[in-house]
Protein backbone atom coordinates (compact mmCIF):
# COMPACT_ATOMS: atom_id res chain seq x y z
CA UNK A 1 0.00 0.00 0.00
CA UNK A 2 1.27 3.52 -0.23
CA UNK A 3 1.33 6.11 2.34
CA UNK A 4 -1.59 9.30 1.34
CA UNK A 5 1.39 11.62 2.68
CA UNK A 6 3.42 10.63 -0.28
CA UNK A 7 1.29 11.91 -3.36
CA UNK A 8 -0.02 14.21 -4.59
CA UNK A 9 -2.62 15.40 -7.57
CA UNK A 10 -0.83 14.24 -10.67
CA UNK A 11 1.44 11.15 -9.68
CA UNK A 12 0.42 8.28 -11.01
CA UNK A 13 -0.03 4.64 -8.93
CA UNK A 14 -1.20 1.37 -9.46
CA UNK A 15 -4.75 1.23 -8.92
CA UNK A 16 -7.28 -1.79 -8.37
CA UNK A 17 -10.23 -1.27 -9.92
CA UNK A 18 -12.31 -4.22 -8.90
CA UNK A 19 -13.79 -4.30 -11.79
CA UNK A 20 -14.51 -8.00 -13.96
CA UNK A 21 -11.28 -9.31 -15.27
CA UNK A 22 -12.90 -10.21 -18.56
CA UNK A 23 -13.38 -6.77 -20.02
CA UNK A 24 -11.28 -4.52 -17.77
CA UNK A 25 -8.09 -5.26 -16.41
CA UNK A 26 -7.94 -5.63 -12.32
CA UNK A 27 -5.57 -3.11 -11.50
CA UNK A 28 -4.47 0.01 -13.69
CA UNK A 29 -2.65 2.86 -13.82
CA UNK A 30 -4.09 5.94 -12.69
CA UNK A 31 -2.86 9.74 -11.98
CA UNK A 32 -4.09 10.78 -8.80
CA UNK A 33 -7.19 13.27 -9.23
CA UNK A 34 -7.51 16.19 -7.75
CA UNK A 35 -10.66 15.28 -5.49
CA UNK A 36 -9.23 12.48 -4.63
CA UNK A 37 -9.86 11.19 -0.57
CA UNK A 38 -5.97 10.39 0.00
CA UNK A 39 -7.19 8.87 3.38
CA UNK A 40 -9.22 6.08 1.66
CA UNK A 41 -7.43 5.68 -1.99
CA UNK A 42 -4.21 4.66 -0.19
CA UNK A 43 -6.42 1.11 0.94
CA UNK A 44 -7.00 0.64 -2.97
CA UNK A 45 -3.15 1.76 -4.30
CA UNK A 46 0.19 0.66 -4.58
CA UNK A 47 3.22 2.34 -5.66
CA UNK A 48 4.89 2.07 -9.25
CA UNK A 49 8.64 0.98 -8.69
CA UNK A 50 10.95 2.40 -11.08
CA UNK A 51 12.07 0.41 -14.05
CA UNK A 52 14.21 1.15 -17.01
CA UNK A 53 10.89 0.71 -18.80
CA UNK A 54 8.97 3.69 -16.40
CA UNK A 55 12.46 5.59 -16.66
CA UNK A 56 12.11 6.27 -20.59
CA UNK A 57 8.18 6.57 -20.15
CA UNK A 58 8.91 9.48 -18.47
CA UNK A 59 11.23 11.44 -21.28
CA UNK A 60 14.80 10.37 -19.96
CA UNK A 61 16.90 9.25 -22.68
CA UNK A 62 19.38 6.10 -22.70
CA UNK A 63 23.43 6.51 -23.30
CA UNK A 64 25.91 4.34 -22.07
CA UNK A 65 24.48 2.74 -19.41
CA UNK A 66 23.16 5.66 -18.11
CA UNK A 67 19.03 7.22 -18.18
CA UNK A 68 19.18 11.21 -18.19
CA UNK A 69 17.21 14.26 -18.82
CA UNK A 70 19.26 17.39 -19.44
CA UNK A 71 17.83 20.63 -18.60
CA UNK A 72 17.85 23.28 -21.78
CA UNK A 73 20.23 26.22 -22.02
CA UNK A 74 21.33 28.36 -25.14
CA UNK A 75 24.06 27.77 -27.01
CA UNK A 76 24.12 24.18 -25.79
CA UNK A 77 22.57 21.53 -28.33
CA UNK A 78 21.96 18.83 -25.71
CA UNK A 79 21.31 21.03 -22.88
CA UNK A 80 22.45 20.68 -19.40
CA UNK A 81 23.14 17.53 -17.78
CA UNK A 82 19.83 17.68 -14.83
CA UNK A 83 19.13 14.31 -13.78
CA UNK A 84 21.15 11.16 -14.50
CA UNK A 85 20.18 7.17 -13.12
CA UNK A 86 23.61 5.50 -12.90
CA UNK A 87 22.50 1.84 -13.59
CA UNK A 88 25.47 0.06 -12.57
CA UNK A 89 25.61 1.74 -9.07
CA UNK A 90 21.31 2.04 -9.35
CA UNK A 91 21.63 5.88 -7.63
CA UNK A 92 20.29 8.99 -9.05
CA UNK A 93 22.20 12.23 -9.77
CA UNK A 94 21.49 15.72 -9.31
CA UNK A 95 24.21 17.31 -11.70
CA UNK A 96 26.89 14.95 -10.92
CA UNK A 97 26.41 15.00 -7.20
CA UNK A 98 24.24 11.98 -5.50
CA UNK A 99 20.76 12.22 -4.79
CA UNK A 100 20.42 11.77 -0.28
CA UNK A 101 17.16 10.22 -0.82
CA UNK A 102 17.25 8.26 -3.88
CA UNK A 103 13.75 7.87 -5.45
CA UNK A 104 12.47 4.16 -5.66
CA UNK A 105 8.64 4.48 -7.05
CA UNK A 106 7.54 6.66 -9.86
CA UNK A 107 5.32 9.00 -7.98
CA UNK A 108 8.81 9.87 -5.66
CA UNK A 109 10.56 10.91 -9.00
CA UNK A 110 7.44 12.86 -9.88
CA UNK A 111 7.55 14.91 -6.64
CA UNK A 112 11.30 14.92 -6.72
CA UNK A 113 11.64 16.66 -10.51
CA UNK A 114 8.56 18.87 -9.44
CA UNK A 115 11.02 20.30 -6.36
CA UNK A 116 13.31 21.00 -8.45
CA UNK A 117 11.99 22.58 -11.88
CA UNK A 118 8.13 23.60 -10.77
CA UNK A 119 6.72 21.66 -14.13
CA UNK A 120 5.05 18.17 -13.96
CA UNK A 121 6.86 15.15 -15.21
CA UNK A 122 5.85 14.48 -18.16
CA UNK A 123 4.56 10.29 -18.22
CA UNK A 124 3.08 8.25 -20.67
CA UNK A 125 2.47 5.10 -19.56
CA UNK A 126 0.65 2.91 -20.94
CA UNK A 127 -1.68 -0.31 -19.72
CA UNK A 128 -0.70 -1.95 -16.81
CA UNK A 129 1.39 -4.47 -16.98
CA UNK A 130 2.33 -6.99 -13.99
CA UNK A 131 5.26 -5.84 -11.91
CA UNK A 132 7.67 -7.68 -9.29
CA UNK A 133 5.81 -6.08 -6.26
CA UNK A 134 2.07 -7.57 -7.49
CA UNK A 135 2.79 -10.62 -9.22
CA UNK A 136 -0.09 -12.27 -11.81
CA UNK A 137 -2.92 -12.88 -10.60
CA UNK A 138 -3.94 -16.49 -11.65
CA UNK A 139 -7.87 -17.02 -11.37
CA UNK A 140 -7.87 -20.42 -12.69
CA UNK A 141 -5.62 -22.81 -11.38
CA UNK A 142 -4.21 -25.08 -13.81
CA UNK A 143 -4.03 -28.94 -12.47
CA UNK A 144 -0.81 -30.47 -11.13
CA UNK A 145 0.85 -32.90 -13.53
CA UNK A 146 -0.05 -36.79 -12.84
CA UNK A 147 -3.08 -35.78 -10.51
CA UNK A 148 -5.74 -36.04 -13.01
CA UNK A 149 -6.21 -38.89 -15.26
CA UNK A 150 -7.92 -37.80 -18.55
CA UNK A 151 -11.65 -38.85 -17.15
CA UNK A 152 -14.46 -36.46 -18.42
CA UNK A 153 -15.71 -34.04 -15.88
CA UNK A 154 -19.28 -35.12 -15.98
Amino acid sequence: MIDPKEVRPGNWIIRITGMDANHFPFFAYKAVALDEYFYTFSKVCFPIPLTTDIVGKCGFKHDFGDWYMNIPAEGVEEGLPFLRYRLKEKSWYLRDVKIPAQPIYLHQLQNLYYALTGKELYVQLGFFENVSNIGPINFFNKPLIGTTKNKPLL
